[in-house]
């Protein structure tokens, strides 16, 4: 590590590669040596450092980590990490974290917590579901990252980091589950050298189970299933010290019933102001009980999510001496559709129904170059430039004489977004133990839209065959200090700024055509430090965030057929201020305890959105415009306390091996699933309750598990809209998703 920067303990894993290769049982070295807190390696600084010495809020899971929270994918991340709250309808992520929240979602929408993998940007809320399989490390960035990462980090960074191989010896490991609701997964990875300077590493899953929400209809398929299928190769070639490659082919195929985009179930609705609960507008001929609490329901129409994708990859690293040049590249093709049943009940024209859901063919590519500096002197810095261009043919589908396909109120066309930054970033050592710190980035963005809607349907803005562009440019800055107080422990206090761009909706005449990026001034206190030999670990944050032109979700009813469509417009300002806490103890030889903390203070300032007709009891909120008025109500997933606790205790068995109970608890205050803040769309305060024993082989190489998740079968709101519906537009429906109920499971994993 370079010279003024504080040493970190040795690892605990270490301690348990030399047990594994002399044959010592686990439990017998750590006994004899002490267990000590394992040093994650992270690169939220775009460089390989402690996750200790950085002056970032960032939490990070090794593969230990992600074992013993059974993490998957990203939707039980939010457990772990202080003050993320993890929304979902359909398979759309909807991330929020330090007062900022995911509405749009789809190929146009940005993300407000960008998420990377491998380096490389992962561009939609769908994608975001994807699996993880064999990964190396999680690293979650909460704060704005514009300076390093760009425009789509407006709320955080997640970046997913998976194996790579390896020369130096023949491992993999073989995973099976078997779960509730008929579930089979088999997962597994092998690492291969070939020769001096060549290794390659093959990943594979596939992963089945059925309906979590149970269709009542006769013959109707149960709703969010899945059937997935990865495949990742990895080939390594290092023919030098100083240079080395990567190149990652990746594939994956997902078939699913799925659920809903905007959400599954109606639970209610607002009518003149006044609040009846329930379906208030399905059709005639829908039976009188067709959904019976949030996981089961009658649907008469098929519903399907259907996703797949392409990505190639290739990394270069090349050390010249005084600095080691980088560079990432990526290809990525996607396709996607999802259907569902759009008037939700077993009612209605199962073969023909209007609005069910999109498509999309979207092919994406970026590169990514970096200068970083090595040596030992007091001056760190690294230089880059980014380009990232999508283009992708989005449509709406409908259900016509029982197929799906694009109807003629659609907006046909390619829709083309690209974004180009120039970035640098230094950190000066002013003396061994203080340093200075400071990044900018010139962030450029471009949105295209092809005009060529049916003009039989929407008069024309502007005229037929124009087609429709936005530009946006951005100069982002961070500057902060850091000051080690002792060997052990580090306080920082920064400022920096994010932007997210601005977009196009082109739907129909009195829709805002174009809408504003957002920007974010962000300023953060932290203190990191060890303690008790490197068994405990305490980190704390305290910051405060002023958003301006945050964007809103809204809609808007098109055509004579009465259709309902989303689009964006600029919202206003929301004000955010909190507290973050993080601690991991290796309380004596057998106890750890893993626990979050966050008390977060968000609300909208001067921030309107359309009027949504039925809301009459908020007649007082409507502005002169006839826009409905958000100020100070509280932004969608903004719970003001959250918690978690993770706990374990290691028992050695006879032989060596070990088995160890987990308890995992999560705490969330109440919050609004959607940002109009009325009860009827709140979730109550919870506790997630999750179990597992992990029983670990004396040699290390069998692991067996089993699990209960969500012991107590908590209903919880994961997202909510509040809209007119196309075939009731003076009603105020509220549309919802909920999340997955108890399930349990068993799983056998052997290490070689």
């Amino acid at each position: 590590m370079p010279m003024f920067k504080r040493p970190f303990h040795h690892r605990t894993a270490l301690s348990l590669g030399v047990s594994l290769a002399l044959g010592i049982p686990v439990g017998a070295i750590a006994q004899e040596e002490g267990r000590q807190l394992e040093e994650v390696l992270v690169t939220a600084t775009k460089r390989s450092t402690s996750v200790q010495d950085v002056s970032v809020s960032v939490t990070a899971f090794s593969v230990e980590d992600l074992k013993r929270g059974g993490i998957e994918d990203l939707t039980r991340v939010e457990y772990m990490v202080p003050g993320m709250k993890m929304g979902q309808s359909g398979n759309e992520a909807r991330l929020a974290m330090r007062g900022t929240r995911t509405n749009n979602v789809g190929t146009e929408a940005e993300q407000v917590i960008g998420i990377f993998e491998d380096g490389v940007y992962v561009p939609t809320t769908t994608q975001a579901l994807g699996s993880y399989v064999d990964l190396e490390r999680i690293e979650v960035l909460r704060g704005p990252q514009g300076t390093l990462y760009g425009r789509n980090t407006f709320g955080g960074t997640i970046n997913v980091h998976t194996q790579a191989p390896t020369l130096d010896s023949v491992n993999g490991y073989l995973t099976g589950v078997y779960a509730d609701y008929d579930r089979t997964k088999l997962e597994g990875a092998i690492n291969l050298p070939l020769g001096e300077h060549f290794a390659v590493r093959f990943a594979g899953m596939m992963d089945e189970h059925d309906g979590y929400i149970e269709n009542k209809y006769p013959g109707g398929d149960d709703l969010r299933d899945k059937d997935s299928k990865y495949l990742r190769g990895t080939l390594l070639w290092a023919p030098t010290e100083n240079f080395e490659t990567t190149l990652r082919i990746a594939y994956m195929d997902q078939e699913s019933s799925g659920d809903a985009i905007w959400g599954y179930q109606q639970i209610g609705g607002f009518i003149d102001g006044n609040y009846q609960s329930g379906h208030l507008w399905a059709p005639e001929n829908a039976s009188d009980n067709f959904d019976n609490g949030p996981w089961e329901v009658r649907r008469d129409l098929p519903s399907n999510a259907d996703l797949e994708s392409t990505a190639y990859t290739l990394h270069m690293n090349w050390d010249i001496g005084f600095a080691t040049v980088k560079f990432i590249g990526n290809i990525n093709d996607f396709e996607g559709e999802q259907n569902y049943d759009s008037d939700y009940s077993d009612g209605g024209d199962p073969e023909n129904n209007g609005f069910t859901g999109w498509g999309t063919d979207q092919e994406t590519w970026s590169t990514e170059l970096q200068l970083v500096s090595n040596g030992d002197g007091p001056l760190e810095w690294l230089v880059g430039a980014y380009y990232f261009e999508m283009e992708s043919a989005w449509n709406w589908l409908e259900r016509t004489d029982g197929q799906f396909e694009i109807p003629h109120w659609d907006r046909v066309g390619d829709y083309t977004s690209d974004s180009t930054g120039l970035f640098v970033n230094v950190n000066y050592a002013l003396t061994d133990s203080t340093r200075l710190l400071g990044g900018y980035r010139y962030a450029e963005d471009t949105k295209t839209k092809k005009d060529q809607l049916d003009w039989t349907v929407f008069p024309p803005i502007p005229a037929p065959g124009t087609g429709e562009e936005g530009e946006w440019d951005d100069n982002l800055w961070k500057f902060g200090v850091e000051q080690d107080l002792d060997d052990d422990s580090m306080a920082y206090a920064q400022v920096s700024t994010g932007y997210r761009a601005g977009g196009i909706n082109f739907i129909a005449e009195g829709v805002p055509l174009t809408y504003d990026p957002e920007t974010v001034t962000a300023y953060e206190l932290g203190y990191k430090s060890t303690w008790l030999d490197n068994t405990l670990i305490f980190n704390t944050a305290l910051y405060y965030n002023d958003y301006d032109d945050m964007q809103a979700q809204s809609f808007a009813i098109l055509g004579e057929d009465n259709v309902v469509s989303e689009f964006t417009e600029s919202g206003g300002e929301v004000d955010t201020w909190g507290a973050e806490f993080e601690l991991n103890w290796l309380a004596g030889d057998s106890w750890r305890v893993d626990a979050t903390l966050a008390y977060m203070n968000s609300e909208f300032g001067d921030y309107e959105i359309s009027w949504v007709n039925g809301l009459d009891q908020f007649s007082g909120r409507l502005t002169p415009e006839g826009n409905l008025s958000l100020k100070g109500w509280t932004p969608a997933l903004s719970p003001e306390w959250t918690a978690s606790l993770q706990t374990s205790y290691d028992i050695q068995l006879p032989g060596g091996s070990l088995l160890t109970p987990i308890l995992q608890l999560a705490y969330s205050d109440e919050y609004y699933s959607f940002d109009i803040n009325v009860d009827e769309a709140a979730q109550d305060a919870y506790v997630m309750a999750d179990a597992r024993v992990v029983w670990l082989s004396a040699s290390g190489s069998v692991e067996v598990q089993a699990y209960v998740l969500n012991i107590g079968d908590e209903e919880v709101l994961t997202r909510s809209v509040i809209f007119n519906p196309g075939d009731a537009p003076d009603i105020a429906s509220i549309q919802a998703s909920w999340n997955n109920p108890r399930i349990w499971g068993l799983s056998a994993s052997y290490n070689f």
